[in-house]
Order: C-alpha cells, then structure tokens, then sequence
C-alpha cells in the first residue's frame, strides 16, 4: 500500500539525461519525518518514462535493494525544572546549629552566674 503523510502519497520524480549505459541518479523523498513513531520500511518503486511513455518499471516489494528502514528520532531529554536540593538535609543542620547556638548560651550564663557568686 503507498506511504502516506497526512493523507498524501509520497512520490518524487526526477529528470535527468543518462551520461553513459550505467548512468545513475539520486532521488530525494520529503515528508515530515515526525509521523513516524515506529520503525518503519519502505520499498521504493521506480518507472522510467521517454517522452511521455513507460519504458521500464521495478516494482518488486520484495527487493531489499529499494528497501528503506525509517528509525524514528527518540525525544530528547526534557530538562528538569524546580529545586532538587535536599530540603531535609538544610532543616536539619539548621537545627543543630540552633541547638548548638542554645547550648553555648546556657553554659555562658551558668559560668557567668557561677562567677558572680
């Protein structure tokens, strides 16, 4: 059955003017490649028209030589948004510093106390 893209056949043609007997020609195919969400082949038929008239055809979907495999692009990576910092970690050791902080006041004022004495 013909590759479709949004409803449309792809086809391309070329014409071109053979140099010698073994004469050859690239034939380009544009689609959006986006559609494509799996691993998908296509076998690439050909005809050769003279002025107007089919003179030769290959048309053999068996042919591994006018078949292509179309990987499709995996999705990049979205970046992560937002903190992940450790907000556990931060309340923590603000804790043992307000401790620590508390701790030394209350051994100040008790040498302080004991002083006074």
């Amino acid at each position: 059955k013909p590759f479709l893209v949004d409803g449309k056949e792809i086809t391309s043609e070329v014409t071109f003017t053979a140099e010698k007997a073994n004469s050859e020609v690239t034939v380009s195919f544009t689609f959006d490649g986006s559609v494509i969400t799996k691993e998908t082949e296509i076998v690439v038929f050909e005809a050769l028209y003279r002025e107007g008239t089919e003179i030769a055809v290959h048309a053999d979907i068996e042919d591994e030589g006018q078949t292509v495999t179309i990987h499709p692009q995996p999705e990049p990576e979205k970046p992560q948004t937002g903190d992940n910092s450790n907000l556990g970690f931060y309340i923590g050791l603000g804790s043992v510093a307000v401790g620590g902080l508390i701790a030394f006041l209350i051994i100040k004022f008790k040498k302080k106390d004991e002083d006074d004495e």
